[in-house]
């Protein structure tokens, strides 16, 4: 409920900004394929908009410590169909190279 009273409160409003992300989501690295990390679980971000959707879930991601995020495509909210929702597995990754090895995984 608290979701969709956000969503229409931003629906109402004159101008809702762009969700802007902190700089801790902003450092999560977004990867196509799962990396060779410490998986932390699953967000779940949720907005008006696929964008603000999106940031939502890096947040979450963040608050969870995680450096890297597989993120599924955005989709409408089944349960109310106003809200989109942007799930996706997040990871902790001591260094790039351990992620994704540049030689590749042996």
């Amino acid at each position: 409920m608290l979701r969709l009273a956000a969503v229409l409160f931003c629906g109402v409003a004159a101008a809702c900004k762009p969700a802007t992300p902190t700089e801790s989501a902003r450092d999560i690295v977004v990867v196509n394929a799962e990396p060779r990390c410490k998986k932390l679980g699953v967000v779940e971000g949720v907005g008006g908009n696929a964008d603000s959707a999106r940031v939502d879930a890096l947040e979450r991601a963040a608050e969870r410590g995680a450096t890297h995020a597989r993120l599924e495509p955005a989709h409408p909210d089944l349960e109310d169909g106003m809200t989109i929702v942007v799930t996706g597995t997040v990871f902790a990754c001591p260094s790039p190279n351990e992620a994704f090895p540049p030689d590749g995984y042996r």
